[in-house]
């Protein structure tokens, strides 16, 4: 009986002395919670095309629900980043057809150049931002990070289209571009 005592003994000895020694030894161990967060930069824009149509020598035309008709915030760009951002216009050559217009540099119309301005944005109706090849000239800047801004355009057609011009239909690309503020 002895002997099963002892035996039993050293036993419980063996597990106190191994959890004696397993608990000190998981509580000198510390952890580092990490948390992050993505810096995210993305804009959509509610409109995806603008079909002018045809057009005569020096029409204006409005980036609207009818391109006849002024409307101020035709358009909406979504800040869908996490952070706030600027958001930059530039436009390109209307090409297609035997001869391409060139974009104005100054967003004035003239002979095979067409003029391109943007609102200032959110009813204020001013087409003060000139859209252009290069550099990028800004929309709007520090749009918060899932917030919405409204926007339109101003067509100006050139003042004079070449006279050997097939009448084709032409294109042209609008980018918008986001920027961390």
């Amino acid at each position: 009986m002895r002997k099963i005592i002892r035996i039993g003994l050293s036993l419980v000895l063996a597990v106190l002395l191994t959890l004696g020694l397993v608990a000190p030894a998981l509580a000198t161990n510390p952890t580092v919670s990490i948390t992050v967060t993505a810096q995210v930069v993305s804009i959509t824009n509610s409109q995806a095309s603008w079909p002018i149509g045809i057009v005569i020598v020096d029409a204006t035309k409005y980036f609207a629900s009818d391109v006849d008709i002024e409307d101020k915030d035709y358009s909406t760009v979504t800040n869908t980043g996490s952070v706030a951002v600027d958001i930059a216009i530039q436009g390109t050559d209307i090409e297609g057809g035997s001869y391409d217009w060139a974009i104005s540099a100054t967003g004035v119309a003239a002979s095979e150049t067409y003029g391109l301005n943007a609102t200032a944005g959110n009813g204020t109706g001013a087409y003060s931002t000139i859209v252009k090849k290069t550099p990028f000239n800004n929309l709007t800047t520090a749009l918060a990070a899932k917030a919405t801004w409204g926007w339109s355009m101003l067509f100006k057609a050139p003042t004079a289209f070449n006279a050997n011009d097939d009448g084709a239909q032409k294109t042209s690309t609008l980018t918008l571009v986001a920027s961390k503020t």
